[in-house]
């Protein structure tokens, strides 16, 4: 409990700040994070915030706010279905094949996102093969649409099982915060 021992704010606080520069957060930015109990509060609470940041976008260009989606690989962790689900979120599944390595197939992501999309998850480390999905190429998708229809869609980074690996053992790999369009991450601790 932070109220009774308030050391653990710094902590938390220290902690926030490595992790920002492992995760390469630009010099000019402030990070911005908390400890959660596990890998579904983390994500539930990056795609809370993404949705919250949607409907507040919405309401100011005073734009219907009532049928957010999340965009994701059918490879999705559960606690991203209970998210959607909790929260009042159409869930966009993306078939997987063996032709994209069971993960997230970024060429058919223009097909599910649209004006309601408050982001596209890109998975670092799937629950089911280990694959790190394209991160990198997904933003630069995302950024074609933009171009293209003006939707301006972020990505969150479900970099549970891969967030403590990449940047050592890959780190010429690019998922990160390099990418202006990763706007969240969860890691999680506890699996190493």
């Amino acid at each position: 409990d932070m109220n009774c021992y308030p050391q653990t704010w710094e902590l938390q606080n220290r902690c926030i700040s490595m992790l920002a520069r492992l995760w390469n957060v630009p010099e000019d930015c402030e990070a911005v994070g908390t400890a959660t109990i596990g890998s579904s509060e983390a994500f539930m609470l990056c795609a809370l915030a993404l949705k919250l940041q949607w409907r507040n976008r919405r309401k100011k260009e005073d734009k219907p706010h009532d049928k957010p989606n999340m965009v994701m690989g059918h490879n999705a962790q559960v606690a991203l279905e209970k998210f959607c689900k909790y929260f009042d979120v159409e869930m966009r599944l993306i078939p997987v094949s063996k032709e994209s390595n069971y993960a997230l197939d970024v060429r058919k992501v223009p097909e599910y996102v649209d004006e309601n999309t408050i982001g596209v998850v890109g998975i670092l480390g799937s629950t089911y093969t280990g694959h790190f999905e394209l991160i990198q190429e997904l933003s630069h998708v995302l950024d074609q649409i933009q171009r293209e229809k003006g939707i301006d869609v972020p990505i969150h980074v479900d970099a549970a099982s891969g967030g403590f690996v990449a940047p050592f053992v890959f780190p010429d790999y690019v998922w990160d915060f390099r990418l202006e369009r990763v706007r969240s991450i969860n890691v999680s601790g506890h699996k190493y």
